[in-house]
């Protein structure tokens, strides 16, 4: 029987094989779309003659697909579908890809940390019980059925943005530089934000909406059913209107493209957080104390990532130390 350090070796081993795979796939790949000069780029675009957006993605498929040896899958899907729609097919099987990832490796690890590493100081010094495995495949098993919905999302946003349906941008010098791009990420934010808020408290407001489709979420009702596994168990339809917020805002405010991409995927690294049921003070920010009250107490706490929406809207209840968990 191999012991826990040869196991880490022969993943690690194996990580580093598939990684230098991927890295091959760039080899020969053409850069200039980024690397080259911004000007003639940004001129290029605007005639239509040059799609970074399209560069980018055919560039981040390969590297994906080719580390996780999907390659043959990726030309199996052009083959199938033909150029245009075989892309597509390639960006969905990248996002669900990196999605299982993001997904297994953040709750993995934030499992092992709380659960074993700061287990006494978290959970047995404080008379807290730890959640059961039966909870954790609950849950496991319920996010993983989802991503194969929530992939779809991304695939919806790098379509309306290579058509040029959207105000998203590739290169700062569009917008004027970096301030710009600082002033329009902190108004996508609050558009996020407070768009966030009211498709999450709708969810809970309309019967129909609850009982159908948020509801299943809730079946998490007690901090001892919360868990870093938790982050993205929902009915698919529900994940998908929560971060819908994220594609309508590209419509109205000029967005990075990578900046949306990211704060996309990021969002369900933090999802993993608040749904850890460990205090921690971190305001304003919309920690797991407050999500906490959130799934215990149904009608307060509404907001991603921070408590501002909830404090101007009248739904903020600020969790009592004593009587949390």
């Amino acid at each position: 029987m191999p012991s826990s350090k040869q196991l880490l070796g022969c993943v690690l081993l194996l990580a580093s094989c598939s990684a230098a795979l991927g890295a091959l796939s760039l080899l020969d790949a053409d850069f200039s779309f980024w690397t080259g000069d911004v000007a003639k780029n940004i001129a290029l675009k605007t005639e239509g003659s040059l799609n970074p957006y399209r560069a980018a993605n055919q560039l981040i498929n390969n590297f994906v697909l080719s580390l996780f040896g999907l390659s043959d899958v990726s030309s199996w899907l052009l083959t199938k579908f033909g150029h245009e729609n075989g892309y597509y097919a390639q960006c969905y099987l990248r996002d669900l890809v990196a999605g299982t990832c993001i997904y297994w490796i953040t709750a993995g690890v934030w499992h092992f940390m709380i659960y074993n590493v700061m287990a006494n100081k978290l959970f047995t010094s404080q008379g807290r019980a730890l959640p059961t495995w039966d909870t954790f495949l609950d849950q496991m098993c319920l996010a993983q059925a989802s991503l194969f919905m929530y992939a779809g999302l991304p695939v919806l946003s790098e379509y309306l943005i290579e058509n040029n349906m959207t105000k998203v941008y590739f290169y700062i010098d569009e917008i004027g530089g970096w301030p710009y791009y600082f002033a329009y990420l902190g108004l996508y934010m609050l558009f996020v934000e407070v768009g966030i808020y009211w498709v999450h408290r709708t969810l809970h407001e309309n019967k129909f909406l609850y009982k159908y489709i948020h509801g299943l979420h809730h079946k998490y009702n007690k901090a001892l059913t919360l868990t870093p596994w938790a982050s993205i168990a929902f009915n698919p339809i529900d994940g998908l209107l929560q971060a819908s917020p994220y594609v309508i805002g590209l419509f109205v405010l000029p967005v990075h493209y990578f900046t949306h991409v990211g704060l996309l995927f990021f969002s369900g690294v933090w999802a993993t957080n608040i749904h850890d049921a460990v205090w921690a003070d971190f305001e304003p920010i919309m920690g797991a104390k407050y999500h906490t009250v959130h799934h215990t107490h149904y009608h307060y706490n509404f907001g991603q990532f921070f408590i501002f929406a909830d404090w101007f809207f009248g739904t903020l209840r600020v969790p009592d130390k004593a009587k949390f968990a």
